[in-house]
């Protein structure tokens, strides 16, 4: 048993604590990345070895990965740091689901119930527990005899790993599982000594050099706090849903699959009209609420997009998208009334994809300009996170709905004829739970080269009516289907 010390591995950053203040009050869980695996029983050496393959796996995921094996201190203070701990008992971080398989539909409602629970638990005993957790669910029956089908769900907190780390994690998982060593010899039972673990990614103000103009930073201070009868006319807030409340802080999902063979013909719809698959998802978004949101109650919707830093790190040696950690920044979209109007009163095909070509161009401008003048060179500012949190219960949301899209991972889908026999990742959905203060509806895009793309939609329940959620879930799924069945995403 390892007796050593917890100590400070460092303190946290800006946009760190940005998230492990929502934490600290409830008002965002985790972040979590479920992915499907299969691998013949014959390898595996049978069904009931998974236990001790999948244990021994993420041992050495978590020597790896620095960052797998501390805690938070002081996460309802402004000044919280990680801790480095001495050692990690995996049954507190492994758990195991079975689980009846059923039709495609049944299994998936029987998942979301396990993510739904997932995102709404706190993380116990933070300080001394690294705050992540994989619940590994096990099917009966699988489509192909002689194979072993799991989802595995990795939840984190979001103060140590963005959306794309969640991607990097099951990347790891998937090699080691590919490459067994068996258990490294710092496992003694499920006691994993973390002493010799270091090297905690430093915080992203440390690996972007954010440059701020003072026009900006006084735009966006007069934005935030000037008096509103000085700053003129205000175009019409949007349509958000419901004000910002603290309870019932209960997470809802729905997803969104679009199957292999549909991908290739909806990126190359995206690439002949000049944008991409997240700007799609806005454009298709943007169409579904102006048709379910009631006419008098919308007279504009706001959009946010999460933008991947990686590529812009400077240092040589954290360089690259594999880079684990919180990278992250945002920028924002405004659709006025008339644009809703013309989604609302039906749109033609081309309307639809010119929306979708502009949105990309403007994130190719707003690309082109990072980081300079970008909002999380000013998360320092806040002095008091709790207190910025809470003044803004019973206030307006700033977005309508977020699409996040983390990319696609590879899952060995693609791999020759010769390597078909090892573990393989058939599907990833990346989901976020109820988020208090943020987006009203939060739609977060992932896929497998080679395999599926899965679209999950959050909400926090009685923000936004369960009945306008699922339309847009179902008008998702109709015009994504339209389009990998190469026809136009509307029937004319």
């Amino acid at each position: 048993m390892v007796t050593s010390a917890p100590v400070v591995a460092r303190p946290l950053g800006p946009c760190e604590i940005y998230s492990s203040s929502r934490h600290a009050l409830g008002f965002y869980k985790c972040v979590a990345n479920t992915c499907r695996y299969s691998v013949p029983l014959a390898q595996l050496g049978g069904q009931q070895a998974i236990r001790a393959v999948l244990q021994a796996a993420v041992a050495r995921v978590v020597l790896a990965v620095p960052s797998l094996s501390v805690g938070i201190a002081g996460q309802d203070t402004s000044k919280p740091h990680f801790i480095q701990l001495p050692s990690i008992d995996l049954d507190n971080h492994i758990e195991w689901l079975a689980r009846p398989s059923a039709e495609p539909e049944v299994q998936d409602a029987s998942l979301l119930s396990i993510l739904e629970d997932r995102h709404d638990r706190l993380w116990p005993d933070i300080e001394r527990q690294p705050p992540w957790k994989l619940t590994v669910v096990v099917w009966d029956d699988v489509p192909q005899p002689g194979s072993l089908e799991v989802d595995i769900v990795f939840a984190v907190h979001h103060a140590i790993a963005d959306g794309r780390s969640t991607g990097a994690f099951h990347t790891r998982l998937l090699n080691e599982l590919n490459h067994p060593s068996g258990p490294p010899a710092q496992l003694s039972g499920p006691i994993l000594d973390t002493t010799e673990v270091c090297g905690l990614t430093p915080p992203q103000e440390e690996l972007v050099r954010f440059s701020l103009s003072w026009s900006f930073v006084l735009r966006t201070l007069w934005g935030a706090l000037g008096p509103t009868w000085l700053q003129g006319r205000q175009p019409p807030a949007p349509w958000t849903g419901k004000v910002i409340t603290r309870e019932p802080c209960r997470t809802k999902l729905r997803l969104v699959t679009v199957p292999a063979v549909a991908v290739p013909r909806i990126l190359a719809a995206c690439r002949a009209h000049q944008t991409t698959l997240t700007p799609l998802l806005h454009a298709l978004v943007l169409v579904s609420l102006a048709r379910h949101v009631p006419r008098e109650q919308a007279q504009a919707f706001s959009s946010s997009t999460p933008i991947d830093l990686r590529p812009f790190v400077e240092t040589a040696s954290q360089a690259g998208r594999s880079t684990w950690g919180v990278l992250v920044t945002t920028r924002s979209d405004t659709f006025d009334a008339s644009t809703i109007a013309t989604m609302r009163d039906g749109p033609s095909e081309d309307e639809i994809w010119k929306i979708a070509a502009d949105l990309r161009r403007s994130m190719k401008r707003h690309l082109d300009n990072v980081p300079n003048d970008d909002i999380m060179g000013m998360l320092s500012w806040v002095g008091n996170w709790r207190q910025y949190w809470l003044a803004k219960v019973g206030k307006p949301r700033e977005a309508t709905w977020e699409v996040s899209n983390i990319g696609v991972i590879d899952g060995g889908l693609e791999q020759s004829q010769e390597a078909t026999e090892g573990w393989k990742i058939q599907r990833s959905i990346m989901s976020q739970g109820a988020t208090v203060a943020g987006a009203a509806v939060s739609i977060n895009a992932a896929g497998v080269a080679g395999g599926e793309i899965g679209i999950a939609l959050g909400w926090q329940d009685g923000i936004v009516e369960t009945e306008i959620v699922h339309g847009l879930a179902a008008d998702l799924q109709r015009c994504l289907d339209r389009l990998g069945r190469g026809q136009n995403l509307i029937e004319q």
